[in-house]
Formats: structure tokens, sequence, C-alpha cells
């Protein structure tokens, strides 16, 4: 596989920026890293970052970006994208070797995900699903069984789903992933293990709680997410989520109580 692509959407006044920056440079594996900046900061952002390509955004918000930056990006095998204030682990070079072998096929691979705070001090990790036969059955039960952070999507996937759907503020990637799992996109898990951090900060549009709520109900409507499915299948799917996740849970419990994922992302300041 050629170098992995990675899109950054930033407005360019990220306080972590440098950080992220410098995460993709680490990798052991071949990346070509893409900021998508306002038309002003280009000059200044290409300046200070000499060794990335900074494209100019669409104006029409972060997932526009994004899809702005992917079409410009030109040719390209796989990719992920990073916001300004995440950074790539350095064992994120396994996902893209789970990856390599399906390189022409509309796949998915991910890995874990650990949550710092605005210090970079880690918080936790997310909850994720190690077997990816389950992830209908999860999502049926709005448990949501991978996040964008730590994935890396093939070409061919990402033509099959039209990219991100830019009506969406504040669950884009949540839909986009669901949208794959639901058109039969191949997911792979390549490790349970941590491949990227989420900064969870004051500040950032997940603390909206109300509104990412309305737009998850919004996913499950447009997908049909929560569509009939027998008892069983659902109790079997959730039962393997929690026993594999059962770490991780615990050390939330230990950090911050019995509170849900939702709840700790407002929460941490």
């Amino acid at each position: 596989m050629s170098a992995i692509l990675v899109v950054t959407p930033t407005l360019g006044e990220s306080r972590w920026l440098d950080e992220t920056v410098a995460s993709v440079a680490a990798q052991s594996v071949a990346c070509r890293h893409v900021l998508v900046a306002p038309a002003a900061r280009m000059t200044e952002l290409a300046r200070r970052f000499s060794r990335v390509e900074v494209i100019a955004e669409s104006g029409g918000g972060m997932y526009a970006a994004i899809n702005a930056g992917l079409a410009a990006a030109g040719e390209w095998d796989a990719f992920t994208y990073l916001n300004d204030d995440d950074a790539l682990l350095p064992r994120f070079g396994v996902v893209a070797q789970a990856l390599a072998a399906r390189r022409g096929e509309p796949a998915i691979a991910y890995g874990g995900v650990r949550l710092i705070d605005a210090r970079g001090a880690r918080i936790g990790a997310i909850p994720i699903s190690p077997f990816p036969r389950l992830n209908r059955a999860l999502y049926a039960q709005r448990i949501e069984p991978v996040y964008q952070h730590g994935t890396l999507v093939t070409r061919a996937a990402f033509a099959q789903l039209g990219g991100f759907d830019t009506t969406f503020r504040y669950c884009g990637d949540s839909e986009f992933l669901a949208r794959a799992c639901v058109r039969s996109v191949r997911f792979v898990c390549a490790t349970t293990r941590e491949v990227a951090a989420f900064r969870v900060r004051a500040g950032q549009l997940t603390k909206n709680r109300a509104a990412l709520v309305e737009e998850r109900r919004r996913v499950d409507e447009k997908l049909g997410l929560l569509a009939p499915m027998s008892v069983a299948q659902r109790l079997a799917a959730r039962l393997v989520f929690r026993v594999a996740n059962f770490p991780r849970y615990v050390e939330r419990i230990a950090r911050h109580g019995f509170v849900s994922f939702d709840e700790l992302l407002t929460r941490i300041e």
C-alpha cells in the first residue's frame, strides 16, 4: 500500500496542532498529511509545517472540508482523518498492516482509542467492538462499535459510500461508519490496543450533548439502525461487547465514577 493519506480539517487556531502534525510524522508507516484550512491561513500554515500539504477548505463545515481534502489530494489508497487536537499513537501502523491485503476492496480497519485531557494525560479508553460481525447488532441497540479515531478507510469504501454527509455537524463520522456497516463494507478489527488518542477538552463540539442526541436520532432514522432484530442476537452482541471491554469500564469507574461515555465527555474540562 502507498502512503496513508491523513486529512486534518483545521482553522489553524488549535494549540494542539503541532502535536497532531508531529504524531503523524512520527509514524513507522509512510503517511501523507494534508491540512484543510481557510484560504487566509494557508500561507501561514504552509510556512509553519513545511512537510505537510495545505488545501483550501470549501467553507461548508468540517465534513465538507474532509470531502474537499480527499478530492483535492489526487491519488491515494487509504485515508484517515485526524482532528487538529487529536493524535495518532505509535501503534497506528498495525491498522495499516491489517488493511494492506484489502487495498482495492471496500474495507475499514480500526483499532482502540485512548481518551486524553487537554494536557495529554490519559483519562480512559473508548469501548470498541473486537468482532466486526457483531457491529450491526450493536448499532441496533444504540451502541457505537467503532469510532473514527483509529480507523483507516480504503478508497473503494469511500467511493462506495459517497463521502461524508455534510448535513451533519456533530455526527458525520458516526453516520459514515454506520452507513458503511449497513451497506456491507468489510470491517476489520486490527487490534483492540490503542492506536489513536481522542482529546476531551473544554469548548469542543462533543460537549453539546443535546445536539449530539438529536443528530444520533437522525442517523438512526436515516439508516434504519434500530430495525427489528432477534432478542438473542441483541443479547449475544451486547454481552460479548461488554465482556471484551470490561477493563475499559473498570478504568472509567475507577477514574470518574459510574458515568456513561457521553456524560464523561461533558464532564472533563
